[in-house]
C-alpha cells in the first residue's frame, strides 16, 4: 500500500463503527449481536518476545461482550500482497499477548474468571489483485504427520477477507456499510464510483462527530490520486472528503483523455506508414469528432483490413 492508502485503513478501523461494521456484516451477524462495540478498547500494538525481539501488530481491539466483563481480543492485519505465512504471524501476534496478560500479577487481572485467556479473532483483510491463496491456519504450514502427534500441533485460523470479493458480494439491503464501501472502491476506482461513494459517505455520516471517518475515506482517495503522481504539494491543499472526490474525478478525466489522445497519435501514425500524408490529414478530421477510445482502436483495426485510403476513410465516416 502507499503510504496515505496504508493509513486510510488504520484511521477506519481505529472506529469502533467500522469494526462492527466488519464483523456484522462480513463475519458473523450474531457475534456482532453478541459484543458491546460502545465499550471496545484499541491496545497497543508492539509486543516483545522474550528474547527482546519486537513485534509489530498492525491492529488490536479488545471489545467486551454485552452486560459481561468477559471480552473478545480481535486481531486486524492489513495485506495489499499474498503473505504465505500470515498464519504463522497471526500467531506470533497472538501468543504474545497472551504471554504479556499471564506474565505478571497486575495482567492477570485482565484474564477471565477461573484465569481463563479470552477467545481470539484473528482477520486479514486483503486488498491485493492477485488471488490469496495462502494457508489461512498455522498447522497447514506444518508438515503432514498422522495420529498422535498430528494432535499436538498448533492450530490458529485466521480470516482473510479479500475486499475484491466481498465487493462482488450483494450489498447488505437497507445498511450502510463502511467495509463494503471502501471495497467497492478498491473493485471499480472509477471516478463515477468513487464521487458516488464519497456522496454516500457525506449523506450518511457529515456530522461533526464523523470528522474522523472523513478522513479515513478522504486518505484513501488521495492515496489512489497520489498513484498517479500528483504532487504531493497538490495533495496537501485538499483539506476535505468532497474536495478529495473532485480532485480524483479530475485526475480520472485528464487520464482518459490522455488516453484518447494517445490512441489518436497511434492510430494517425498507422494510416500515415500505409496510405500516406493524404489520408492520414483526412482521417484526423475524422478522429477529433470521436470521444470513445474504443471506436478510435476500431478504426485502427480498419487500418489492418482496408486495401485503400478511401475504403478506410468511408469506413471510419460510418462510426
Amino acid at each position: 500500500m502507499s503510504r496515505r492508502h496504508d493509513q486510510s485503513y488504520k484511521l477506519l478501523f481505529s472506529l469502533p463503527l467500522a469494526v462492527e461494521h466488519l464483523i456484522r456484516g462480513f463475519v458473523d451477524r450474531r457475534l456482532a449481536d453478541e459484543l458491546d462495540f460502545a465499550r471496545a478498547e484499541s491496545l497497543g500494538t508492539e509486543r516483545s518476545a522474550p528474547s527482546l525481539v519486537r513485534f509489530q501488530a498492525d491492529m488490536l481491539w479488545k471489545i467486551h461482550f454485552r452486560g459481561s466483563s468477559r471480552h473478545l481480543l480481535l486481531q486486524l492485519e492489513f495485506q495489499s500482497a499474498p503473505e504465505r505465512y500470515m498464519a504463522v504471524r497471526a500467531l506470533c501476534y497472538v501468543a504474545l499477548h497472551y504471554h504479556g496478560l499471564v506474565g505478571t500479577r497486575e495482567r492477570r487481572t485482565e484474564l477471565a474468571p477461573g484465569g481463563r485467556l479470552p477467545p481470539v479473532l484473528a482477520i486479514t483483510i486483503y486488498n491485493g489483485r492477485q488471488r490469496w491463496t495462502a494457508p489461512d491456519n498455522v498447522f497447514d504450514l506444518i508438515e503432514p504427520v498422522r495420529g498422535w502427534l498430528a494432535e499436538r500441533q498448533p492450530r490458529l485460523p485466521h480470516q482473510v477477507l479479500d475486499l475484491r470479493t466481498l465487493a462482488r458480494q450483494p450489498p447488505i439491503a437497507g445498511e450502510a456499510n463502511l467495509v463494503a464501501w471502501i471495497a467497492s472502491m478498491e473493485l471499480d476506482p472509477s471516478a463515477g464510483n468513487v464521487t458516488r461513494v464519497v456522496h454516500q459517505v457525506l449523506t450518511v455520516y457529515g456530522g461533526s462527530e464523523h470528522t474522523r471517518l472523513r478522513e479515513a475515506f478522504r486518505q484513501w482517495v488521495l492515496g489512489a490520486a497520489e498513484s498517479w503522481g500528483i504532487e504531493d504539494e497538490v495533495l496537501e491543499q485538499v483539506k476535505s472528503l468532497k474536495e478529495a472526490g473532485m480532485i480524483y474525478a479530475g485526475v480520472e478525466e485528464q487520464k482518459e483523455q490522455a488516453n484518447r489522445e494517445g490512441r489518436i497519435t497511434l492510430v494517425r501514425r498507422q494510416a500515415r506508414l500505409k496510405f500516406g500524408a493524404w489520408t492520414a490529414e483526412r482521417l484526423s478530421r475524422l478522429l477529433d469528432d470521436i470521444t470513445d477510445p474504443e471506436a478510435i482502436a476500431r478504426i485502427g483495426d480498419q487500418i489492418i483490413e482496408c486495401e485503400t485510403g478511401e475504403e478506410l476513410l468511408a469506413r471510419a465516416g460510418q462510426g
